[in-house]
């Protein structure tokens, strides 16, 4: 408008008023065609990725090129036909959406909040707080154009999954593969930190699989114990109804109408359970079993019903065969749902199993079991990013995610249950722990060395249960095996390097007040050797199948792998107790209830330990401190147990009774959780594409319970038909918010705007269609100079033609971003169909969807 106004004076005052020519008339007509053209190419709501994808500008990933990839290690390049099947691409929130999704995350868990405990599905999670659908596809289309092969997009546009060969790996993100000897082992990992597109960085935020990770169950297995006697007092092993006697199991629950899915490599023997329900008494069903090769997992082979001919190839039959019999145990009613997938290449399946108990619609379990983990400084933080965000999402659809804080002491990099290296590995926590939405347990060891009449019968109850009350714990640390030779065994615990410390955390008693970052582990459970968990495994030489004098074999299980099943069973007895809901991230409540309800934990100090000249130094049952090569001093130093919390066993251990009262009083109700205090709704859309009239809906925001205030909405296509393109866009424009007082209902217009197809004039949202309006423009500007009659009103029609077409210029511009990004067939009218419009109304943290259905013929 104020370069038409400047134009103005170029007509002449002075000249009479002439008849408006007909010619003038089409010429303006002409103009105001070409300005609602353009008004019609103006593209979407800006997605952050709006630069064209060009390959000669790129920029690197940092910190995903691990410390071990040097040229030290280097044992040459990888063979250019490697198939590479479990990568992974982390997509990045932007800032004001990872803000959003934090305060969500922060209401669901605060009774005050409408938000308490109102649980997305993984497309909701997607739909409100992951990346548009154009950013989506231009990142898919940007890894098919390099040759990778996309096998599944995460419903929470979170992630995608992807493969290829090393060749095309190498050449998509500018680096090579080489295998690596560390420590006599072959790993494989990039040789520098992959790059990627600079205009996709906004939108890409790690990459999972392009190095190895040495993820390892947190376990050991002694094989072959003869049949348990308690008689002489000797040998203590935990039964079911020992840990329902230690740690305070109530009667009254047994996790009926709740699942807990376990996370795992193997699937497990049926008769091994079986025959451990018939030594102890229990009863719970078999495990569902799935392979989640929807999600690049590999489906496990049969699992070993007698000693296999292999060595060290039962690890992951023992640990979902530990991690199913403790579960099942604490909550004999509850489901058990075993995902499990084979290693395969650069990552263990691990990933796979848990994106499908985290992505799949309905959520197939309330409770996820991870019994695994590598240190941070082998993982870094690209490794650390990937669990993040999948338990992030797991939070917010209200899943309760535990993971075991490792079995290497403070040094997590080292093996577990083996010599200590010579050279002092760092003190670095389980990365898949540092995530502040998952409840990380460490593990603590009884004592009752000295007493132990104290807390064992000398003879065995029903289901073998000896136990006869709470035993005082300390540290788990074995720094010796039972042939005395060191070895590294020890709670896993620390501070992570990446994620800082959460505000539930902050001001607890025992956590450092420097509050460097995210604390572990949470809570801890009896995970030691000496009194290891019964158990039933006959690849491993223990079936507790008897002979004909009554004698058997048993195994017994240790390590936090061991204490983290035990909290997923606990934490489906919360479940069940809580009117079968489920609770999501338990830690905040945790945290609040040291003290609230201080009995809820049976706090691990120096003085319940029962040591009496505590050294740091020296591994002992008072740190997680763990052994050199040659002795006891000389390793890497720990962590000390203290009043309150430890970066060794936590808050300690529950008193379960205890805990699940204060859990209910301290503010998670059992009653449904209020219902939102306005609703929202909005009239069904039909239009043909590109239609400018009956393009828009009428949305009204109804108050409820006396609601007063401002609510703002918005809008998104949630749903389209397959294949569909040049989605409608949606706007309130200046309407975005309505006022709602004195219990009267408010209205909003909410417009759809839908390109036409190839054969219509919108043809022009093409990439090239600024320069046929341009060129048109111009032509018609030289054609009116060709009409006689004064040049003045010629000269003002040119300028306005030019203007116009310099708008469309514009719009082609940006629809020539967006072709780039998502692909030469972009923009080719938008496709016919029935879409779903999601329409959001949000009033602080409150926040209430609708859906409006839009058919476009």
């Amino acid at each position: 408008m104020l370069e038409i106004v400047q134009i103005a004076p170029l007509v002449s005052a002075a000249r009479p008023r002439r008849p408006f020519p007909d010619t003038l008339r089409a010429a303006f007509s002409l103009a105001a065609l070409v300005a609602v053209l353009a008004a019609g190419l103006r593209a979407q709501a800006p997605d952050r990725i709006t630069q064209p994808i060009d390959p000669t500008r790129m920029q690197a990933l940092p910190n995903h090129h691990p410390m071990w990839a040097n040229a030290a290690n280097d044992a040459g390049p990888a063979p250019a036909d490697l198939q590479l099947n479990q990568l992974t691409l982390v997509l990045a929130r932007s800032l004001q959406q990872q803000q959003a999704f934090e305060q969500f995350l922060a209401d669901q868990q605060n009774p005050a909040s409408p938000a308490f405990h109102r649980w997305l599905t993984a497309a909701e999670v997607g739909r409100r707080f992951g990346i548009s659908g154009d950013d989506l596809a231009a990142v898919r289309a940007w890894l098919e154009s390099q040759g990778l092969r996309v096998n599944w997009i995460a419903p929470g546009r979170n992630f995608i999954g992807f493969a290829g060969s090393a060749e095309d790996v190498s050449r998509a993100f500018q680096t090579e593969l080489h295998y690596y000897n560390v420590n006599a082992v072959k790993r494989l990992s990039v040789a520098s930190d992959p790059m990627i597109p600079q205009a996709l960085a906004p939108v890409i935020e790690a990459v999972r699989g392009l190095y190895d990770i040495q993820d390892r169950p947190a376990h050991l297995t002694r094989e072959a114990q003869t049949a348990p006697d308690f008689s002489n007092g000797g040998n203590h092993f935990i039964t079911p109804g020992d840990f329902a006697t230690i740690y305070d199991l109530p009667s009254n629950l047994s996790g009926a109408g709740v699942t807990i899915g376990i996370v795992g490599w193997s699937f497990v023997n049926p008769a091994d359970l079986e025959n451990f329900r018939q030594q102890t008494g229990t009863s719970f069903a078999d495990p569902a079993e799935v392979a989640p090769t929807e999600f690049g997992g590999m489906a496990p082979s049969a699992p070993s019903t007698a000693p296999p001919a292999c060595n060290n190839c039962l690890s992951g039959q023992e640990e979902a065969t530990l991690d199913v019999l403790r579960a099942a145990s604490v909550a004999p009613d509850a489901g058990v749902l075993l995902v499990a997938s084979a290693e395969s290449g650069a990552n263990d399946g691990i990933g796979a199993a848990t994106q499908y108990l985290i992505q799949t619609t309905p959520t197939p379990a309330q409770i996820v079991n991870i019994s695994f983990g590598d240190c941070e400084s082998d993982a870094g933080p690209s490794g650390v990013s990937y669990w993040n965000k999948l338990f992030e999402q797991a939070a917010a659809e209200g899943i309760s995610v535990f993971v075991s804080s490792g079995d290497s002491g403070a040094a997590g990099c080292e093996d577990s249950f083996t010599a200590p290296s010579s050279s002092p590995q760092a003190v670095s926590p389980n990365y898949i722990c540092a995530s502040i939405y998952a409840t990380c347990v460490g593990g603590t060891d009884f004592n009752d060395a000295g007493t132990p009449s104290t807390y064992w019968s000398s003879s065995n109850r029903a289901g073998l249960a000896s136990a006869l009350s709470y035993i005082p714990e300390g540290a788990w640390n074995e720094p010796l095996s039972p042939s005395s030779n060191l070895q590294v065994a020890a709670s896993g615990g620390g501070v992570s390097e990446y994620i800082a410390t959460p505000a539930w955390q902050k001001g607890v008693t025992g956590v450092p007040s420097a509050a460097s970052g995210r604390y572990t582990p949470d809570v801890s459970f009896s995970a030691s050797c000496r009194e290891g968990y019964f158990g039933c495994l006959a690849a491993a030489g223990g079936s507790c199948v008897a002979d004909s004098s009554g004698n058997y074999s048993f195994v017994t299980f240790c390590g936090t792998s061991a204490a983290t099943p035990g909290m997923a069973g606990i934490a489906a007895l919360l479940d069940q107790q809580m009117g079968g809901r489920p609770q999501g991230n338990l830690n905040p409540q945790l945290y609040a209830l040291q003290s609230s309800s201080p009995s809820a934990f049976h706090d691990v100090t120096i003085g319940s330990s029962g040591v009496s000249n505590c050294t740091l130094s020296l591994p002992s049952v008072c740190n997680n401190t763990i052994a050199g090569a040659r002795g006891l001093a000389g390793g890497e130093p720990g962590y000390l147990i203290g009043p309150g919390y430890d970066e060794v066993t936590g808050l300690g251990s529950l008193d379960v009774q205890a805990f699940l009262q204060g859990f209910a009083v301290a503010g998670a109700v059992v009653s449904a959780p209020p219902g939102p205090p306005f609703t929202v709704s909005g009239a069904a859309v039909s239009i043909a594409s590109g239609a400018t009239t009956g393009n828009t809906s009428t949305i009204t925001v109804t108050p409820l319970a006396g609601f007063t205030g401002t609510v703002v909405l918005t809008a998104q296509v949630t749903a389209s038909p397959e294949g569909a393109r040049d989605l409608p866009a949606v706007s309130f424009g200046s309407t975005n918010s309505v006022n709602i007082a004195g219990g009267r209902p408010a209205v909003a217009t909410m417009t759809i705007s839908t390109v036409a197809n190839a054969s219509s004039l919108a043809q022009n949202a093409q990439p090239e269609a600024h320069w046929y309006a341009t060129g048109g423009a111009a032509l018609a500007c030289l054609l009116l100079f060709w009409i006689p009659g004064r040049r003045n009103w010629r000269g003002l029609l040119c300028a306005v033609a030019l203007l116009a077409a310099l708008a469309i210029g514009a719009t082609g511009c940006t629809a020539s971003i967006r072709s780039a990004a998502a692909g030469p067939e972009a923009n080719t009218g938008t496709t016919a169909g029935s879409y779903t419009v999601t329409v959001t109304g949000t009033s602080g943290s409150t926040v209430v969807t609708a859906p409006i259905t839009l058919i476009v013929q």
